[in-house]
């Protein structure tokens, strides 16, 4: 299978948004306020929250932008760690093994969900080694195309595949990601073929689709929306079962030639078990107090992020569906996913 280069380098472009929104930094303000009754005060030193995956893709837009305002209404230091080594899995080992007093966190994907389950053999089980706290938006994907691809629209791109077997390429954020998932599950359903181009990270891989070295890309919305809507790409579909809130201009695939697909996942912020239920607690509603502040959803909605709401125990059930739903593309693919 043909392996992305050059993916160890910064991309140096990361959403416009993230720099926008860098304002919000990791770090709190002089006036901020945390709730009463945390354990230890906490946070008492700063928090690191590894981000398992590279810079400019959707994990990243929507953790930095959420724990940043978190800083900032807490008047706390929550340090961004983007970590990408192994698909991220070594990371996550890492806080899978820190101390769980709340000093150590996660902001992940369903992806790196899927990855652990399926992909990476880790001597832990991703159901129970880690405490979901809080989700931040719904991960939506979007199927678009370089705008020198030979299609334009869903049909001419199976026209095109049945046409030209063995030479549609897509690009996707790493082997078993959602991304990935999402592309074999269409390509099941269209009776095609297609060759998935595994990277590092959602962001590099719509910018080499963007300049014509991969035809088609499959992407978080934070990391697709805003070069759709600048015209860079052209989009084929999303992959919800509705529209999405931040991005209704553009189709589905199920109204463009795939009745009633929906696929989706999700991003949000886990610790390693153990973390005691008040920090959890507290964390989790301040995070959906972020989430529904009128400038943190505007600014999620421009980047292509739809908010997601849940309690602890809500959010661990939308993970345990995502994975269920994949062990089901799975088995009925037929796809075996290994280490890229």
């Amino acid at each position: 299978m043909t392996t992305a280069t050059g993916l160890n380098r910064s991309t140096g472009n990361r959403l416009a948004c993230i720099a926008v929104l860098g304002a919000l930094g990791f770090s709190g303000v002089a006036l901020a306020q945390k709730p009463p009754g945390l354990p230890g005060n906490y946070p008492s030193k700063p928090v690191k929250v590894t981000i398992p995956v590279g810079a400019g893709g959707g994990t990243d837009f929507v953790g930095r932008l959420v724990m940043g305002k978190l800083g900032e209404m807490w008047g706390a230091s929550f340090l961004a760690d983007n970590q990408v080594a192994g698909g991220g899995m070594p990371a996550m080992d890492l806080v899978h093994k820190a101390v769980p007093d709340g000093s150590t966190l996660a902001f992940v994907s369903s992806a790196t969900y899927i990855r652990a389950a399926f992909v990476t053999k880790m001597d832990w089980d991703v159901r129970t080694a880690f405490v979901p706290i809080a989700p931040g938006s719904v991960s939506i994907l979007m199927l678009a195309a370089s705008n020198n691809a030979p299609f334009k629209n869903f049909r001419e791109m199976i026209a095109y595949a049945k046409a030209n077997p063995g030479k549609l390429d897509y690009s996707a954020s790493a082997l078993g990601s959602s991304a990935h998932l999402t592309g074999e599950l269409i390509w099941f359903k269209t009776g095609v073929k297609a060759t998935v181009i595994p990277y590092k990270g959602s962001g590099q891989a719509v910018i080499d689709t963007i300049a014509g070295r991969v035809p088609l890309t499959i992407g978080s919305l934070p990391a697709v929306v805003p070069h759709a809507k600048a015209g860079k790409l052209t989009v084929i579909g999303v992959t919800s079962g509705k529209r999405s809130e931040s991005a209704p201009e553009f189709p589905t695939l199920s109204e463009v030639g795939l009745p009633g697909f929906d696929y989706s996942g999700w991003f949000g912020l886990v610790g390693p078990t153990g973390v005691p239920p008040a920090i959890v607690n507290a964390l989790n509603k301040a995070i959906m107090e972020i989430v529904r502040m009128p400038d943190v959803k505007a600014a999620m909605l421009k980047a292509g992020a739809d908010p997601l709401y849940a309690t602890p125990e809500e959010f661990r059930k939308i993970q345990l569906d995502a994975l269920d739903r994949t062990a089901e593309v799975l088995k009925a693919t037929g796809l075996e996913l290994k280490e890229d």
